[in-house]
């Protein structure tokens, strides 16, 4: 017991060293010296970040002659690029909207129907309804955040409706089988593009109109 003791006390005398550097705590004393944010201080480094320009990602780019050459990214516009994939995507979709509905008028009116085969090529390939789309989505969708396209959306989505409600009611079968899907396709496409708001509205018109005209809506 008395050795262990003596070890204790002997090892609060001299404090236990690695590589000759006493191992003591921490001082919790303000720092007599300057630190490292009074210096930036100081030379105003901090103000000059501050008010400097964020910094931007810049691209490398192999020209054609073999040299390099950087473009930066805040100089592009985010509407000055087609999103190609996201164009892809709402075509394809709206595409097969437009062959679903082909079908279901068919199913509707038709007394025997044809084949799905037939159908699909003539919705697709003999149709312009997928190029009509193709164009319109290439051209609309990328801008379809602005206000002018909004309100484009939401006048185009109601005259859509308003004819379709119209073409079903009034028309004849065989017209109302060649405009159902076309203007069905393009009604829905209207509707997701438009703010919810807005195609609450447009929606509400829409019925509206139906009502007074004194149309069915199924």
């Amino acid at each position: 017991m008395s050795n262990r003791r003596e070890r204790r006390a002997q090892a609060r005398a001299n404090p236990a060293t690695t590589n000759g550097v006493p191992l003591h705590q921490p001082s919790r004393d303000a720092p007599t010296h300057e630190a490292l944010f009074d210096i930036a201080s100081e030379r105003q480094l901090l103000n000059a970040t501050a008010q400097s320009s964020p910094p931007s990602i810049t691209t490398t780019k192999i020209n054609p002659d073999g040299t390099l050459s950087t473009i930066d990214s805040t100089s592009i516009s985010p509407d000055a690029t087609t999103p190609y994939l996201d164009v892809f995507l709402y075509t394809a979709t709206l595409t097969m909207l437009h062959f679903t509905l082909t079908v279901l008028v068919h199913h509707q009116y038709a007394a025997t129907p044809p084949s799905l085969t037939s159908i699909l090529y003539t919705s697709t390939v003999t149709s312009p309804t997928p190029v009509l789309i193709l164009v319109l989505v290439s051209i609309l969708h990328p801008r379809s955040s602005l206000l002018p396209t909004q309100i484009l959306f939401a006048f185009l989505s109601m005259a859509a409706g308003a004819w379709l409600v119209h073409a079903s009611n009034e028309d004849a079968y065989i017209a109302v089988m060649k405009k159902a899907p076309p203007l069905g396709t393009l009604w829905v496409w209207a509707i997701v593009e438009t703010r919810w708001e807005w195609a609450v509205g447009c929606l509400s018109v829409v019925a509206g109109w139906g009502w007074w005209k004194g149309y069915s809506m199924f």
